[in-house]
């Protein structure tokens, strides 16, 4: 018999077993990152998918052709293209030819760096009462003249005015015909602001005094204008 001291019983222990690793799901950070990143990646492709598709703005119709050219709706002018829109007024044409004017209306004459003022009066049968001097065609016509120098010197004469018969006959003055006073003066020359007057006679056929008119030209005899009866 074992008289040793004696010690309680050890259970026995149960045989050790390894646990497998229990399952972590995924966080709520994690959760949000991927979400947030598919998102992006849909916007990105949706981005593309839309500017490859995407009509062209210069394909787009103008306003005009899509309102159908209403009036209401379509885009004022801008000044600048009014303006060029515009017709510019056109000048009156320059009349062809010498003037002509009446009786009593002026005629300006430039020669040179001279300028005058010429009025026929009155244009009137006339007579001398020296039998010496009688017309050979007929009929004595006094064209009574006024020359007045607006600018530098003039020296117009008879010699610068011819009388017209309407059917085209050209008469040249008369010099020193003898009672039909006053007559102009051929030798003097004017200053400007001054001047002269006096009558102009002419030999004419008395059948082509109606309807005649009166001619001037100037030093080069270039015509300068016409007074009617």
């Amino acid at each position: 018999m074992n008289t040793g001291p004696q010690y309680p019983a050890v259970p026995p222990q149960p045989p050790f077993v390894v646990q497998p690793a229990a399952k972590k799901g995924l966080g709520t950070g994690a959760i949000i990152a991927i979400v947030v990143g598919s998102l992006i990646a849909l916007c990105c492709i949706g981005g593309t998918i839309i500017a490859v598709f995407a009509p062209d703005p210069a394909d787009k119709p103008s306003a005009v052709a899509a309102t159908g050219g209403d009036a209401e709706n379509t885009p004022a002018a801008k000044p600048t293209e009014a303006a060029a829109a515009a017709p510019s007024p056109t000048k009156a044409a320059e009349p062809d030819g010498p003037v002509t004017v009446k009786v009593g209306q002026p005629i300006d004459v430039k020669f040179m760096s001279a300028q005058t003022r010429v009025t026929v009066k009155s244009v009137k049968k006339a007579k001398s009462p020296n039998q010496f001097t009688q017309p050979k065609r007929g009929q004595f016509v006094a064209v009574m003249v006024d020359i007045f120098a607006t600018k530098g010197q003039t020296d117009l004469g008879p010699s610068n005015f011819r009388l017209i018969a309407k059917d085209g006959t050209v008469y040249q003055s008369e010099f020193l015909v003898v009672g039909i006073d006053p007559q102009l003066d051929a030798m003097t020359t004017i200053n400007e602001g001054q001047r002269k007057n006096g009558n102009v006679v002419f030999d004419a056929d008395p059948a082509n005094f109606a309807g005649a008119k009166v001619e001037l030209t100037d030093d080069f005899g270039e015509v300068q204008g016409y007074w009617t009866t």
